[in-house]
Formats: C-alpha cells, sequence, structure tokens
C-alpha cells in the first residue's frame, strides 16, 4: 500500500511540474482584417416576429346573431359609435403591446351624462384578449394586417349575447 501511495505521488509530482511549466509558449494567429468597401454588406441583425396583433385599434363595427322560436336567425351589424351603442361618445381604442399587455380605452358616459375616457388593463395571447375586470377573454376570431375581429359576450337592455367586433388599424 505504501509503495503504491509513493508511486503514485511520483507520477502526480511529474505530472503537477509539467502542467505548471512556465515555458509554454503562447501560439497566435493573426487574422488579416479586410477593410469594408462599398461592395461589403454588414448583415443586420435577425429581427424578432412581431405579432399581427401589435398595434392600435379602433372599434369599427358590432354584430349580433339571435334568433326568436319560429323565425330564421337574424343578424345585426351597427357602426361601432352608433348612437344605441355609445349615446353620442367617442368609440374605443384598443392598444396591444409587444409582449403580453393590452389597455382599452373606451369612452362613456359617466353618472352626470358626460363623456370620459375610462383605460383599462389586460394581458393577451395569440388566441384572447383578457381585459382586467371583465369575468371572461374576449376570443379572437381573425386577424390580418389592418383587421381584428374579437367575439364576446354583451349584455345589452337586460339580454346577453355574443358579439363581433371588428377594428381596424390605425
Amino acid at each position: 500500500m505504501k509503495r503504491l501511495f509513493i508511486i503514485s505521488a511520483f507520477f502526480m509530482s511529474g505530472a503537477a511540474i509539467i502542467s505548471c511549466s512556465s515555458d509554454d509558449s503562447t501560439v497566435s494567429v493573426e487574422v488579416p482584417v479586410t477593410p469594408p468597401t462599398s461592395d461589403t454588406v454588414t448583415p443586420e441583425p435577425e429581427p424578432q416576429p412581431i405579432s399581427k396583433m401589435v398595434g392600435v385599434w379602433r372599434a369599427e363595427t358590432l354584430s349580433y346573431s339571435f334568433t326568436i322560436p319560429g323565425q330564421p336567425e337574424q343578424t345585426h351589424e351597427f357602426p361601432f359609435d352608433h348612437a344605441s351603442l355609445k349615446q353620442g361618445c367617442g368609440t374605443d381604442y384598443l392598444t396591444v403591446l409587444q409582449g403580453t399587455t393590452v389597455s382599452l380605452k373606451q369612452n362613456n358616459k359617466n353618472t352626470a351624462g358626460a363623456c370620459e375616457d375610462v383605460l383599462l388593463g389586460g394581458t393577451w395571447t395569440e388566441t384572447s384578449i383578457t381585459i382586467s375586470g371583465e369575468s371572461a377573454p374576449r376570443e379572437v376570431v381573425s386577424v390580418y394586417a389592418n383587421q381584428l375581429v374579437l367575439k364576446y359576450s354583451m349584455t345589452y337592455s337586460g339580454r346577453t349575447t355574443d358579439v363581433n367586433v371588428t377594428y381596424s388599424k390605425q
């Protein structure tokens, strides 16, 4: 056992002397640098893809369908700023930011009867937008370069129905 220890120590000391040698020569390689010319193109960093949903969207139309027993389905479409929907106030704007943040600016009548802006926050994914304070997320029906359609429940005159709101990109 003692002999094995002495032999191991002998080889380890040799390795230590070899690895700690101060006369190691450093290899340097010179790479020629070509000065840029008018033909040299510097590649731009690859841009990160941006969702079609990112941007400011203006509410344009609201549509809904309903059935009355014994009658065919009825569909109605209104401009979003129609007097029956907004009572003379301005239309809504949805701002979708890169990441997961959204803000919804609504212009509605306050208790004094004047139109005022209310800013609501929320989050988004490619399939839904969740506005703080609402009971359910708004479903993304479709999104194109200049048009976004969201579906959500809306209560109007005591009746709740699913509505589609079409937005245009600003």
